[in-house]
């Protein structure tokens, strides 16, 4: 009887954890567009503040919303340059629709610096045309 108990008790304890495996591979995606922006100001501001102090930015934004506001200089496929040194990579919208020197209100996530071109990296990004 004793043995069954353990056996049972073992038994659960592993559907415990394996439910708890799943779940958290598993987890729901961000939906930057839905979160509040932690970071509301102009391109050219945001990059500023990152060349006078880089590792205290990154320890303050990586990974946070921010809604920037800037002249986009270059269109790729799913992709704007604003103001020359911030690449955004956009989520659903069509880069087709902008054209250079529209000025645009972008919120999107702050994933890094690019070392060799240097610039600015934002993803998962939805713009407004102003």
């Amino acid at each position: 009887m004793k043995k069954k108990n353990i056996l049972v008790f073992s038994l659960i304890i592993a559907i415990a954890l394996t439910a708890f495996v799943f779940n958290y591979i598993n987890k729901d995606h961000r939906d930057i567009s839905a979160e509040k922006s932690d970071v509301h100001t102009t391109s050219t501001a945001f990059f500023s503040s990152f060349t006078a102090n880089q590792k205290e930015f990154d320890g303050q934004y990586l990974d946070k919303v921010v809604e920037l506001s800037g002249i986009v200089t270059a269109i790729e496929d799913n992709s704007v340059i604003l103001d020359e040194n911030i690449v955004v990579t956009l989520k659903d919208q069509d880069a087709t629709t902008l054209s250079n020197n529209n000025k645009i209100t972008i919120k999107g996530r702050y994933v890094g610096y690019d070392d060799l071109l240097e610039q600015l990296k934002i993803d998962q990004a939805t713009f407004t045309i102003k």
